[in-house]
């Protein structure tokens, strides 16, 4: 299920009371809340009556929702509940399981693997050996070239190991280069101290951070690119604080992670600017 996220959506609270079997929820405001559903609220946010419903849509303040999302329970909410807009346990699951399967049958919708060898090419049409990522027809490049008969001469040869990088050669010395398989698993960074400034290196691993005092985590100007990210997780009991340097910038309806275990992604969306999307305080 796609769900949909805003990163300046503002805190409101619920404005007529609830019971736990209730499908609508009326809230004071739905500043900068996102647009299209379902997205997903916190009613009694930080409370321990604090319940995920998912929202579905929308009739001015009146808000249709789905009840107990990502495993929390259904329960009643009172008039001045405070609800936020947040992000969930379940899209880093979602995420994990699409890493899982991207090269796999089923991703987007693929039946069949994402490119096969039909046979054993020779001085054959190549292209009638290479298949699109459905298994029903010639592979096709989005953009760059075509494969229109070329052909193979000679005794073909492999050079470097599975997974790895190389070349299938000729008795010419000409050949197809083939690049390394890229991991699809995430990495972790593993940080103890009460200080951290993220690196390039940090791009698309978690950083987890732990320590029984605060943490603050600095995100660097000159290093990140639009639309590079970093996954990052409190895991001991000193709050984490996201900052700048004095030159990036960050946007987000916090800075700080809500509690031990919380976690959220900081997405580059432009030269020094950042969003911070994740279970805030």
């Amino acid at each position: 299920m796609t769900r949909y996220y805003s990163a300046t959506a503002q805190d409101t609270t619920v404005t007529s009371a609830i019971t736990s079997s209730s499908t609508t929820v009326v809230v004071g405001a739905t500043t900068n809340f996102p647009t299209q559903y379902p997205f997903i609220l916190a009613l009694d946010f930080g409370a321990a009556s604090e319940e995920l419903v998912a929202v579905t849509g929308a009739s001015g303040l009146t808000l249709s929702i789905s009840r107990g999302f990502n495993g929390s329970t259904a329960q009643s909410h009172s008039t001045g509940a405070v609800v936020r807009h947040v992000a969930v346990a379940q899209d880093f699951t979602d995420a994990q399981n699409h890493y899982a399967t991207a090269l796999t049958a089923g991703a987007h919708g693929v039946t069949g693997a994402l490119a096969t060898f039909l046979g054993s090419p020779s001085s054959a049409n190549f292209a009638s050996y290479l298949t699109d990522e459905t298994g029903s027809g010639p592979a096709v490049f989005a953009t760059g070239p075509t494969i229109s008969n070329p052909v193979i001469t000679g005794t073909i040869t492999a050079s470097g190991s599975t997974g790895a990088a190389g070349t299938f050669l000729s008795s010419t010395g000409t050949g197809i280069a083939w690049a390394a398989a890229a991991s699809t698993d995430l990495t972790f960074n593993a940080q103890t101290n009460t200080t951290y400034t993220l690196v390039s290196g940090d791009k698309n691993k978690v950083v987890t951070l732990s320590n029984a005092s605060a943490v603050t985590l600095t995100i660097p100007s000159a290093v990140f690119t639009t639309g590079q990210q970093v996954n990052i997780q409190q895991l001991g009991a000193g709050q984490v604080t996201v900052q700048g340097d004095g030159t990036s910038t960050f946007t987000g309806t916090g800075t700080k992670l809500r509690a031990q275990y919380s976690a959220a992604t900081i997405v580059c969306t432009g030269t020094n600017t950042f969003t911070l999307i994740g279970d805030l305080a």
